[in-house]
């Protein structure tokens, strides 16, 4: 399964199917012979019942026609078996491929999507292609294919009949197709304004207390009530459409049999068709309805499909990067270069040139808004300069790939994000080797030690059931102990302390301070207790990165 952004949502489908190419083309054999079992048994049916009315014996006939519909049933369930697992193994593989396509994004392209949306492709766009493959790939097959072997029965039995039962098929899809013109780009727009009326309601649930809280009334509810209300117009178009569009072929493809049955009956009276004839003709024309009926149902799910894969082909990205070669010596110099950053029309920070060294303690300070943690954004790849690059021992940080950008930085911030796994997992992500010998040690400096022997299982305790007993502040000095543990060349603190206590955040800063000589190390922060451990201070003013001349550690 290869898939780019490039690709059209066609191309994409046929790739994804293209994945499970054994199991699809024994879908569509056993979906095929289901199909020649099915004509058997009614040929078998239209010998049988001459044989009844020429009074010879049917047996023969009714016992192949028994053994038909025996081969029919089990040809039918292997090819919707097949195409189940079909569908289960691409969903599978889909889902992986796309975590691994999220895993390789870079960082400023995924910060772009929202966590829900990222879900809901995940799980609900994938999921979509369930139906498709697993149930209407049988259906597909066998209602293009079984409508043309009936009237081929027709044709036989009488050709002027089957002609007059062909004829309604291309004016009920020609109808069906002018009814339908837009369908794609309608049901485009109906996905968006589902997509904003889930996000309008979600966005209420979450500040619902909030709103209660400060007693806002109806009128702040304005954005939901809007989405709700272009979703209702919305959906009355698309009915209204759908609708019309599944009657219209309905009616017209029921018309073959309001027009045979009146010929078919003048013929007996003419004597050109017996009473056998007349009974088949009837049996077989009702018999086309159905999988026509079932191709009209099909329709919306691969339009429905082929949003899903519209959806999913740009989290695909198609620009990799060529990893460059790592760092022969450790890190002994970070320079930022010409560093330009735009928010929108306006400039946050202007044409910034500054060296650092390893043994650098840097505290960065400014007004809220002022630009810090974009520009250490610029540094782990959050954000992509307008301008400018950062250099590690004189290589551009830009050309290097996500991983070998974690090589060397690590970045705490004041919302850390823990997985559903042990203490040590999460501590030990990038240093998987550390002993447990190193990790107490690492929370014996933050004041976290005491608290992880408390715990039932100590660092195998699980940190979605545990994490609920921790502070804020505790949450904070595990994201820091992790980021130590890792042992970077660079790091990062984006108030990291923030939910600190002033004792604890003084224990936390000299604990960090140890490792400075090792590291260059950011500081972010509003609070005074940070510029005891620098020894180098910044201010960012107006787009600009002034330093202090003298620091308590300077």
């Amino acid at each position: 399964m290869y898939l780019t952004d490039k690709m059209s949502a066609k191309q994409a489908l046929t790739s994804i199917i293209k994945s499970e190419k054994k199991r699809i083309v024994c879908t569509t054999i056993s979906a095929i012979l289901s199909v020649v079992a099915e004509v058997i048994t009614w040929v078998s049916l239209y010998f049988a019942l001459n044989s009844v009315f020429s009074t010879q014996q049917p047996s023969i006939h009714f016992a192949l026609m028994g053994v038909a519909i025996c081969a029919r049933y089990f040809l039918y369930s292997v090819s919707v078996w097949q195409a189940h697992l079909a569908a289960y193994h691409i969903i599978q593989n889909l889902r992986q491929k796309l975590i691994v396509a999220l895993s390789q994004m870079p960082t400023d392209q995924l910060v772009q999507y929202h966590r829900g949306d990222l879900e809901k492709r995940l799980n609900e766009d994938c999921q979509s292609l369930e139906p498709l493959i697993a149930h209407h790939t049988t259906d597909i097959i066998t209602g293009i294919l079984l409508p043309i072997a009936l009237i081929g029965c027709m044709f036989t039995i009488d050709w002027q009949l089957g002609l007059i039962a062909l004829i309604p098929l291309p004016m009920a899809v020609i109808a069906q197709t002018m009814m339908m013109r837009g369908f794609p780009a309608r049901q485009k727009k109906y996905n968006q304004v589902v997509a904003n009326m889930h996000k309008a309601q979600l966005e209420f649930l979450r500040s619902i207390g909030v709103m209660k809280l400060f007693g806002v009334d109806a009128d702040s509810y304005r954005q939901m009530s809007t989405n709700m209300t272009k979703h209702h117009k919305m959906v009355r178009t698309y009915t209204k459409q759908m609708v019309g569009a599944w009657v219209t072929f309905i009616t017209l493809a029921q018309a073959s049999l309001v027009l045979v049955i009146p010929f078919a009956v003048y013929k007996m009276t003419q004597g050109v068709l017996t009473p056998v004839d007349l009974t088949m003709i009837v049996i077989l024309c009702a018999g086309v309805l159905k999988p026509w009926l079932d191709l009209t149902q099909v329709f919306a799910q691969i339009q429905h499909s082929f949003q899903s894969v519209e959806r999913l082909l740009p989290l695909f990205s198609s620009a990799q990067k060529s990893p460059s070669e790592l760092l022969s010596e450790p890190v002994t110099q970070l320079r930022c270069h010409q560093i330009s950053v735009m928010r929108g029309s306006y400039q946050v920070m202007d044409s910034l040139n500054v060296t650092f060294r390893r043994g650098d303690c840097v505290l960065l300070q400014g007004a809220s808004g002022s630009g810090k943690s974009s520009l250490l954004a610029t540094l782990y790849g959050e954000l992509t300069a307008h301008q400018g690059d950062w250099f590690l021992n004189g290589q551009a940080v830009s050309a290097m790939s996500e991983k070998q950008r974690s090589e060397y930085i690590a970045v705490v911030d004041q919302h850390p994000v823990f997985f559903n796994a042990s203490i040590r997992e999460n501590l030990t992500l990038g240093n998987s080797e550390a002993e447990d010998s190193e990790i107490m040690q690492v929370l014996e400096q933050l004041a976290l030690a005491k608290l992880v022997r408390e715990l039932p299982n100590q660092l195998d305790c699980a940190m979605n059931t545990s994490e609920q007993d921790f502070s804020g502040g505790e949450k904070q000095r595990f994201a820091i102990a992790r980021a130590l543990l890792a042992a970077p060349s660079i790091l990062v603190l984006d108030e990291a302390t923030s939910h600190l206590d002033k004792s604890t955040e003084k224990l936390v800063l000299e604990a960090i301070s140890q490792y400075s000589s090792q590291q260059i190390q950011f500081v972010i922060s509003h609070g005074n207790q940070a510029l005891s451990m620098a020894n180098r201070a910044f201010s960012l003013t107006n787009g600009q990165l002034i330093e202090q001349e003298e620091t308590v550690c300077a």
